[in-house]
Parts: structure tokens; C-alpha cells; sequence
């Protein structure tokens, strides 16, 4: 049943960009994992140009970032200072003076799904414009390398699949250099 429903699903956006990109802007946000959108974006540019899936999946996932920050920092906080109310526990006010490197180990850290760092971030108030210029360049960066290799695998081409992996393994290594130079984000 899933398997049809996601056969379906995968006719229906390969054959549709929009729908396609429009699911990666907010799927993600619903808390299901980014990694088959951006396969299903890579097998899309295989027929319509990498570079244009590139730039399109990079919108997509920016207007994902923008709207998981408000959420998170409204009607999500809110619930979850509701929730906290009952313990001992609460919410920061104020975003911690090294809420920058916060963003940065968890944007570089291997498989610390990016919408729990969205919501995790806009939880925690951090300024919006400093959110946006750390998250962006990450993402688009990473999720280009991942649209490039998977158009590289499904459609032959060895440039795209060396070039996308070059770049994931980049920001892979990046992350564990930042990370091995701050042991811990106080």
C-alpha cells in the first residue's frame, strides 16, 4: 500500500516540477526526511538540467527554512512552553551569545536531520537574519551536491556524480573540521 501510494506519488511529481518543489519546501517541515525529495529532484534534472533543479530545490529548501523558523518561534514555542510548564524545565529567552556556533555544528553534523535544527533554532529566537546566512549557504550547498549526484546516478553522467558527492563530502569534512575545533558550543 505505501509502495503504491509512493509509485504514485513519485509519476505524479517527477512529471510536475512544481508539485515536486513545492514538496520539498514543505514536506520536510511535517517532520518526513528531505533525502527522497531531493533523490526524486535529482532524477527530475536528469530531464530538465541539474543546475535548474539545483537552483530550484535551493529555493525550496529556503522557503522550508523560513517558514519552520516562525512556526517554531510562535505557535511551536508556545505549545512547548505549555508542555515545559508542567516540569522544571523551560525555554531560554534569549538566544545564548554562541547560538552562531550552535547553528553551525548542528547545520555540519552529519545526520542531524535539518528540520529538527530548524525548529530547534527558531525555538531558541535566534535572530532571523543570522539564521537565514548561516542555513542558507549550507543547505543550498548541500542539497545541490545531493540533486547533482543523484542526477549523475540515474541519468550516466559521471561528472554530475563525482561533482554532487565532491560537494557533500566537502561539507561532511567541514563540519568534522569545525567540530574537532570546538569540542563543545559552550
Amino acid at each position: 500500500m505505501l509502495a503504491d501510494w509512493w509509485h504514485a506519488f513519485k509519476s505524479f511529481v517527477l512529471q510536475n516540477g512544481f508539485w515536486l518543489f513545492l514538496a520539498i519546501a514543505i514536506l520536510p517541515g511535517l517532520i518526513l526526511p528531505v533525502a527522497p525529495f531531493l533523490t526524486l529532484a535529482g532524477i527530475w534534472g536528469d530531464e530538465h538540467g541539474p543546475w535548474l533543479s539545483c537552483l530550484y530545490c535551493s529555493f525550496a529548501l529556503t522557503f522550508n527554512l523560513v517558514w519552520t523558523y516562525w512556526f517554531a518561534r510562535k505557535p511551536g514555542r508556545s505549545l512547548i512552553e505549555k508542555i515545559l510548564s508542567k516540569t522544571k524545565y523551560q525555554l531560554p529567552e534569549k538566544p545564548s551569545g554562541n547560538v552562531v556556533q550552535w547553528a553551525l555544528v548542528l547545520r555540519l553534523t552529519p545526520g542531524v536531520p535539518f528540520i529538527f535544527t530548524n525548529y530547534g533554532l527558531g525555538l531558541l529566537r535566534m535572530p532571523f537574519s543570522t539564521y537565514l546566512l548561516v542555513s542558507i549557504p549550507v543547505l543550498a550547498f548541500t542539497g545541490c551536491g545531493y540533486v547533482l549526484a543523484f542526477a549523475g546516478i540515474f541519468g550516466g553522467n559521471w561528472a554530475y556524480l563525482w561533482g554532487g558527492t565532491s560537494m557533500v563530502v566537502v561539507m561532511f569534512l567541514l563540519g568534522r573540521l569545525f567540530l574537532k575545533r570546538k569540542k563543545n558550543a559552550n
